[in-house]
């Protein structure tokens, strides 16, 4: 190998390297972002919402109790 795909190949070790990093259990909740909780794509996570309700068989089946059986 060359020199410079030497250290292409060691810039690229390094920095997928970089990207690691151990979070305790503590440190979770400090590390959360509120940004992180809404959906990235807010008409997919609607389809997505839609196409869950209509499997469980009843509309309004993520926020209210009760199940798609019919039974209250």
């Amino acid at each position: 190998m060359t020199h410079r795909a030497c250290l292409a190949l060691a810039l690229l070790a390094l920095l997928a390297v970089a990207g690691c990093a151990r979070v305790r259990p503590y440190q979770r909740g400090a590390l959360a972002h509120r940004a992180l909780a809404h959906p990235a794509w807010p008409t997919a996570h609607t389809a997505h919402q839609h196409v869950f309700q209509i499997r469980e068989g009843t509309e309004g089946a993520v926020d209210a109790g009760g199940g798609g059986c019919g039974c209250n």
